[in-house]
């Protein structure tokens, strides 16, 4: 298949392109995929962070509010009332049953409380069927607390209050600092999960949950998979639970590749896992994709689409001197070119038309030279004939054979002369021609050399072209995945300072309780006062103020009972306000962080777009040089067959001025032949 001029630029142009196109396609695609999956990596990792100051703090609060129920002082007197006998704890614990259910009021966070003895056995409960029946001594949390530490269990089956429950158990310590039983609480898995990971969101797919140190599964946006599933019998749960943190990539038994980001905390064990579907990354990196694919290829379209509005007239003109040129190779030196243009093809037209100038010039010469010879010819043959009529009538006419003979050398002069002069003419033609077939063949050589140079600019320019544009896409890609970012890291932010002002709101709101807590206990002291006191007027009156003395003494009772409960109350909520004011101080540098990568996010996006708008004018530039040089390229190639077209003729004209030349030379023998003929006969 022949391809014409207009194709062989317009195929490896376009083929070159589509191939770059392809390239900076999957190129720029695999770094916004990276860049990506970065960025949800950073997101999970601070999202992570503060779900374990969550975790932490709510595990920190959960032990401290089940050890102020244990410092409750009527509880510390049963610790020192059990002793080691079942039967007699038993007995203390019935004592303080008013107390564990008013702890059981208090702390509503927790719907059972309940004591047990060193044995197991529950001697006092807010469930009270299990009191003196429920024996927990195999539980591995009664016995951790037994040795003296607060501790959380497993996730388990709470039958007390028919649901899925973790355990928080501390010691009862006696006078004397030893534990002597424990106290335990039921902690509901929905109340952790509503406490830590609830409403946390991570892109589309992406959410949290918590393990315990264990492996078992603690809360989960899918409640059934609490306390069923086991981390450790998977190959990304034995991981996590073998570092204090990290991030990993993992696929489900459904065949789901995830990310993971995880955190142990220290205290608890508790371990705050944040995951998010790469299926997520692969989606938005297809579309990016997709849509640079779809503008690379309207690109190409366009690029050769100027491309051939470019060639098209240069390619027409290039048409009309082919066929100039064909018309010369076929004898036709009368028609003139009338092609006009002020470029490089204007001067090729002209060099053209002077060159069939000069051909018609030496045709004619030649031909006159031609037409001499032919008429020196002639005047040979008539002389031969004449000579060979004189040498018949020889033999009788003596006299006049040797004028014959005299006129014949006259004649033979001639045409020696003739000869000689038509011989050198057409070797000076010659010799002319020969040396424009040489100047033409290193015309020809020097055209290609141009060529080659015009090709390789042209190739260098569109590598350039190529190069611009795919810079230029890559940092407008870059710029928009900053972009997201910022509007990500802004998200995080705002998210940040609501959290913030919620803990600022929970402080104000412990500060009141703190405030109504001392009033409260004001008003005990005062009772225990009014009491002391109408007790003593109850002991002045005598048998009369006995039945007073009484009512006295219940008060007197009572108004203990309120200042024991406003103290462990307050106790309570100290931790409450220390755990805030920690949470509240985590927030603030959360804050303060967010602010710092927010700033550099979009001093990052500024950068960008100046290095797009860099590109864009080199672009433009480059494209201009390409496209000229491309056009020169195509002229040049053009140029470089019609000399050679050219030069093929001269060689051809060459070729028949020497043959010419030979024939001439011929006559010139034949002349001398018939010269030294007549002087035989003179002789003779």
């Amino acid at each position: 298949m022949k391809l014409t001029i207009q194709s062989k630029l317009l195929l490896p142009s376009l083929t070159a392109l589509v191939i770059m196109i392809l390239g900076s396609t999957l190129l720029v695609a695999n770094m916004v995929s990276n860049r990506l999956e970065s960025n949800f990596e950073n997101e999970l990792e601070v999202t992570n962070q503060v779900l374990l100051k969550g975790v932490s703090n709510a595990a920190v609060n959960y032990k401290n509010s089940v050890r102020g129920m244990a410092a409750t002082a009527r509880l510390r007197v049963l610790a020192d009332a059990m002793g080691g006998d079942p039967a007699q704890a038993l007995e203390a614990g019935r004592s303080v049953q008013d107390v564990v259910e008013s702890l059981n009021a208090i702390y509503t966070a927790f719907p059972e409380v309940g004591i047990a003895g060193p044995d197991g056995v529950v001697v006092a409960g807010s469930v009270k069927e299990t009191v003196g029946k429920l024996n927990i001594s195999n539980r591995v949390y009664f016995q951790d607390a037994l040795q003296g530490k607060t501790v959380i269990s497993q996730p388990l089956m709470s039958r007390d209050i028919n649901d899925k429950a973790v355990i928080i158990a501390t010691p009862l310590l006696n006078s004397s600092g030893k534990p002597a039983g424990v106290l335990y609480a039921d902690l509901p898995a929905k109340d952790i999960i509503a406490s830590t990971i609830e409403g946390v969101h991570i892109g589309k797919t992406g959410f949290a949950y918590i393990l315990d140190k264990g492996g078992l599964m603690l809360a989960h946006p899918d409640y059934k998979l609490v306390q069923e599933f086991d981390a450790k019998t998977t190959e990304w749960g034995r991981k996590v639970l073998a570092a204090p943190q990290g991030a990993l990539h993992y696929t489900t038994n459904a065949g789901i590749e995830r990310l993971l980001n995880f955190r142990k905390d220290p205290e608890s064990g508790w371990i705050a896992v944040s995951t998010l579907d790469v299926s997520e990354i692969s989606e938005a990196t297809s579309s990016i994709r997709n849509i640079s694919l779809g503008i690379m290829l309207v690109g190409a379209v366009l690029v050769g689409l100027i491309i051939f509005l470019v060639t098209r007239p240069i390619i027409k003109d290039l048409l009309h001197g082919v066929n100039y040129a064909k018309a010369v190779a076929g004898g036709d030196l009368d028609t003139p070119f009338t092609r006009q243009r002020s470029d490089e093809l204007g001067t090729l037209f002209t060099a053209l038309n002077a060159m069939v100038e000069h051909l018609k010039k030496l045709i004619a010469s030649a031909h006159q030279e031609s037409e001499n010879a032919k008429e020196q010819s002639r005047k040979a043959q008539e002389a031969m004939e004449q000579a060979e009529k004189a040498s018949q009538e020889a033999l009788g006419k003596t006299q006049a054979m040797l004028a014959a003979a005299d006129r014949l050398e006259q004649v033979g002069s001639v045409v020696s002369s003739a000869s000689t002069e038509l011989s050198a003419q057409i070797e000076q033609s010659d010799r002319g021609a020969a040396e424009s077939a040489q100047r033409l063949s290193e015309a020809a050589t020097a055209m290609n050399e141009m060529n080659a140079t015009v090709q390789e600019v042209a190739r260098n320019a569109s590598s350039a072209s190529a190069a611009s544009i795919s810079t230029r896409e890559k940092a407008e890609a870059g710029a928009q995945v900053v972009e997201k970012a910022v509007h990500s890291i802004e998200d995080v932010h705002a998210k940040s300072l609501a959290l913030k002002d919620d803990m600022a709101l929970l402080n104000e709101h412990s500060q009141d309780i703190t405030r109504i807590m001392g009033v409260i206990s004001d008003i005990a002291d005062q009772t225990n006062l009014l009491a002391l006191n109408a007790a003593i007027e109850a002991a002045r009156a005598g048998e009369a103020g006995r039945g007073f003395a009484v009512v006295a003494d219940e008060v007197r009772k009572l108004a203990e009972k309120t200042m024991a409960s406003t103290q462990d109350v307050g106790n309570a909520i100290r931790s409450i306000q220390e755990s805030t004011a920690q949470s509240m101080s985590a927030v603030d540098e959360a804050v303060q962080r967010i602010g710092e990568a927010t700033e550099l996010a979009n001093q990052s996006g500024q950068a960008l777009q100046e290095i797009v708008e860099t590109v864009e004018a080199t672009a433009d530039q480059v494209n201009a040089i390409a496209t000229a040089s491309e056009e020169q390229s195509a002229a040049s190639e053009e140029i470089n067959q019609s000399i050679v077209q050219v030069n093929d003729m001269s060689r051809q004209t060459a070729e028949a001025m020497a043959e010419a030349a030979k024939a001439v030379s011929d006559l010139a023998m034949q002349a001398q032949s018939l010269t030294d003929l007549i002087q035989e006969l003179k002789q003779a």
